[in-house]
């Protein structure tokens, strides 16, 4: 496999989850009538990260792992009760598919100073 072939797969998985769990999360919130803050509270860390995603940024892939931990964190955290809702599978099994695609990326991108 190629490194740019490793690079596409990498960074559309990375985007993919990315979008997918802001979704996800939105969709978790808005089935238990969260009211606006709860949205913003749970949302903005991630929307911080929109223009260095669009934007391609390495920085931002790096700091992007560190914040999506938070989510793993929440995710095994509503994982604990007796019956998870299956919204809480779905961002628990995104959270872990983002942070080991963006770390992915990351690291070839670092290995060969893309």
């Amino acid at each position: 496999m190629t490194t740019e072939l490793k690079l596409s797969i990498s960074r559309f998985i990375t985007h993919g989850s990315y979008w997918l769990l802001m979704l996800t999360l939105a969709l978790h919130l808005w089935l238990q009538s969260a009211p606006w803050i709860i949205y913003l509270i749970s949302l903005l860390p991630l929307m911080i990260f929109i223009p260095g995603m669009l934007a391609d940024k390495l920085r931002t892939l790096i700091w992007l792992g560190f914040v999506i931990l938070l989510y793993f964190y929440n995710g095994v955290q509503n994982m604990a009760v007796p019956e998870p809702m299956a919204l809480d599978i779905v961002e628990l099994v995104l959270t872990i598919l983002l942070f080991c695609a963006a770390m992915v990326y990351a690291r070839i991108r670092q290995v060969n100073n893309l």
